[in-house]
């Protein structure tokens, strides 16, 4: 599965906010990582809390992130430099997760200029729960289209059947004909999106198309900002009535490592829904990240409100 040509292979993961991109990246690597197989997971954050690099640390996988940035745009050169350094380990495989606004012409731009990298596959992860909640126009999805070689519907067992077939029509309509498998917690067979190599679309995309798609900062803008704390100890109750009184406009996604009376525990929050689950290893302290659009005009409010669950 690795090195096709002597070519490192590179599988790109994008999907809106909260959509479960690291859930199908952490079930797609356990499926391939061994001692004798590297996969390393590129990705970027928002803000200064990297969840997802402890995840990913839980589950033995090596990650390098990108902080404060979108792969799309304003870290566009970050990702050459990390790529970069990334294949002087020499990796078997490299999985570049994208911010759940971006475009992936000017990734695939990037990716084309290295000569021992292949493309194999661009991967769209699809919230059937949130799916149209965000104001991404059909018109710019559709500019996806020949980019993406698969859909991952994902969430399905939290919605109905009712909205599961709005959400599959919606799909369809931007991505006709386009292989997808429905997922109600992130788990993708291996094989569906790893391996396509020459058969990748975005590979058949020409660099002058690729060039034309790149959008002229035209994507959302998000804020982020984060709470620490270095020695309390949170109620989830408490915690989850902070962030579901969150405005869902301008704060759509919240995620973070809690300290909790039965110990450290993941939170997760997409459009004011949170769920937790427990996290085994041992953190530094509380780490608490929020992202929306106007996510910053809520800072103080928000911080302060997890400040005095404390008291």
């Amino acid at each position: 599965m690795s090195h096709k040509n002597g070519k490192t292979p590179i599988n790109v993961v994008m999907g809106e906010l909260g959509s479960g991109k690291t859930t199908v990246i952490l079930n797609l690597v356990k499926q391939i990582a061994s001692d004798d197989y590297l996969v390393i997971w590129l990705k970027n954050e928002y803000g200064d809390v990297n969840v997802d690099g402890q995840l990913a640390k839980e589950a033995g996988i090596k990650t390098e992130e990108i902080m404060n940035g979108c792969l799309c745009c304003t870290a566009i050169g970050n990702i050459e430099v990390a790529l970069e350094e990334i294949l002087k380990m020499g990796p078997d495989r490299v999985i570049i997760e994208t911010a759940g606004t971006a475009h992936p012409a000017p990734i695939i731009m990037e990716l084309k200029r290295f000569d021992d990298v292949v493309i194999d596959s661009v991967v769209e992860v699809i919230d059937a729960v949130n799916f149209g909640g965000f104001t991404e126009p059909t018109v710019i999805r559709q500019s996806y289209t020949k980019y993406v070689d698969f859909a991952v519907i994902n969430k399905t067992g939290l919605v109905d059947e009712r909205r599961l077939d709005e959400v599959m029509d919606s799909v369809l309509e931007v991505y006709p004909g386009l292989p997808y498998i429905q997922t109600a917690d992130g788990s993708v067979p291996v094989e569906a999106v790893i391996g396509l190599d020459e058969g990748s679309a975005a590979r058949r995309v020409s660099a002058e198309e690729v060039q034309a798609d790149r959008p002229n900062d035209g994507h959302l803008h998000m804020e982020a900002f984060s709470f620490h704390s270095d020695d309390g100890v949170f109620d989830p109750a408490a915690v989850r009535a902070v962030v579901e009184s969150l405005s869902k406009r301008d704060i759509w996604r919240a995620k973070g490592l809690v300290r909790t009376a039965d110990g450290w525990q993941v939170m997760n929050s997409v459009f004011s829904r949170v769920t937790w689950q427990p996290f085994t290893l041992d953190a530094d302290r509380t780490d608490i990240l929020f992202v929306g659009p106007d996510a910053k005009e809520h800072e103080e409010a928000t911080v302060g409100k997890l400040n005095e669950l404390l008291k």
